[in-house]
């Protein structure tokens, strides 16, 4: 399946409900911060953008994520926040992206309301990643992204709660947590089973 066809169904699509992490210790007040979801045809067929972050970072260091961070004053939407942090993050201008939408907005464990967007990048962008925030960029192609072989159930106990989160396996780690959930309500709002 290629962007046009994925968008195609973005489109015509409901958004999926809002998912979020629950525990009764959370705090009420969440962080606003945006991604981008960015696509791209490889070979006619369509990919994912990812990042790893690098483990000098205070804030998730070494873990697999979309592009985006916090929301900043100057930034006068998440919107905004969203592309200002993929310029700043793999040197990818605003003009080389196509919002297509967004997804509902995600709440986690560390505080942050994610507010995604889909975005599609032009054909033939490059991209450079800004060491200080990426370690490292890659593709990873959605057919094996809706492959239910390829994720696993991830258990885990915070604040006395059992909480099973979805993983997948990357070159470059394992995806999971919020990116990994942003992922999969992308492709349950296309009706692509994971």
């Amino acid at each position: 399946m290629n962007t046009q066809q994925l968008l195609a169904r973005f489109q015509l699509s409901a958004p999926i409900e809002k998912t979020e992490l629950r525990s009764s210790k959370l705090s009420a007040s969440k962080r606003a911060s945006a991604v981008i979801l960015p696509l791209i045809d490889i070979d006619h067929q369509a990919h994912i953008l990812l990042c790893k972050r690098p483990i000098h970072l205070k804030h998730h260091p070494g873990e697999i994520c979309l592009p985006g961070g916090k929301h900043e004053r100057n930034d006068k939407t998440l919107r905004d926040t969203a592309l200002r942090e993929l310029k700043e993050e793999l040197n990818i201008s605003p003009q080389q992206v196509s919002i297509s939408g967004k997804l509902a907005n995600y709440s986690t464990l560390t505080g942050f309301t994610i507010t995604p967007y889909v975005g599609l990048l032009a054909p033939n962008t490059h991209w450079q990643a800004d060491q200080n925030e990426v370690s490292a960029s890659f593709l990873i192609p959605i057919s094996k992204l809706i492959d239910v072989n390829n994720w696993q159930p991830l258990p885990f106990e915070r604040h006395g709660e059992i909480i099973t989160l979805q993983g997948f396996s990357t070159p470059y780690g394992l995806l999971w947590g919020a990116t990994a959930s942003i992922i999969k309500n992308f492709t349950k709002q296309l009706a692509i089973p994971v």
